[in-house]
């Protein structure tokens, strides 16, 4: 789960053909560790720029504690690719239990590693606007006969900067904060029939210091936490 280097920039997510469709996500929190040697937990969960530690400072997982949430994603079949818009609004929206998000601004064809999402103002003080970098993508396909459970396994990771504007205590002036983080998802292909209406999954979520940070030098590449949930998606 190292943080990725960032050298040429990557292309979009491209999805296998058991997840293209529509689907009602389900996500439960399955829970947290800090895997860091280097850097006593107690020391870690005073340090509030870490990602997860606030809310909306990973975008995907607006709450990371939250117990369940349900959210939209759909993932066209001419070409392949997760209509980001849909699934974080959907999932930032039901992280919070109220519609905040205003827009999500996402063109893959123009730059696939670029969003932004507009908040409704004084929805949230945790955030008015947040933009996401995506620094890498890694992906993979186990074909059944080759996966120890015989399902079409498909692993992909996003590797994330993400830049939170909000509220400050100086008038005027916006807060910002930058956080890095690294998505690992795990999705499974239906057990026998592959037009089946449930696919099941896991998402691994790495948080990074970032180089601005005092810590950094302690913990520069690895995770200092780490928080797993579960997934079901159910076809609309």
């Amino acid at each position: 789960l190292k943080n990725s280097v960032f050298n040429i920039p990557p292309g979009p997510q491209f999805y296998p053909d058991f997840m293209h469709g529509d689907w009602s996500v389900t996500m439960k929190f399955r829970g947290f560790l800090f895997p860091s040697t280097s850097i006593p937990k107690e020391k870690l969960v005073a340090n509030v720029a870490i990602p997860g530690f606030q809310k909306l400072s990973i975008a995907t997982v607006g709450d990371v504690g939250r117990e369940v949430t349900n959210y939209q994603m759909s993932i066209d079949k001419s070409t392949k690719l997760e209509d980001r818009k849909l699934s974080l609004a959907t999932s930032i929206n039901g992280h919070l239990g109220y519609d905040a998000v205003r827009e999500v601004i996402y063109d893959p064809k123009d730059n696939p590693n670029r969003i932004s999402i507009d908040f409704i103002p004084n929805r949230t003080r945790n955030a008015n606007r947040i933009e996401l970098f995506c620094n890498g993508r890694e992906s993979e396909l186990v074909a059944a006969e080759e996966s120890a459970s015989g399902q079409t396994v498909f692993l992909c990771a996003e590797y994330i900067r993400q830049v939170t504007f909000g509220l400050s205590q100086e008038f005027g002036v916006a807060r910002q904060v930058v956080g890095n983080y690294g998505h690992f998802w795990t999705w499974r292909s239906p057990r026998n029939d592959a037009s089946s209406g449930t696919i099941t999954g896991n998402l691994l979520t790495a948080a990074y210091l970032d180089p601005q940070d005092p810590m950094f030098f302690e913990e520069p590449s690895k995770p200092v936490v780490v928080y797993s949930h579960d997934l079901v998606a159910t076809r609309r």
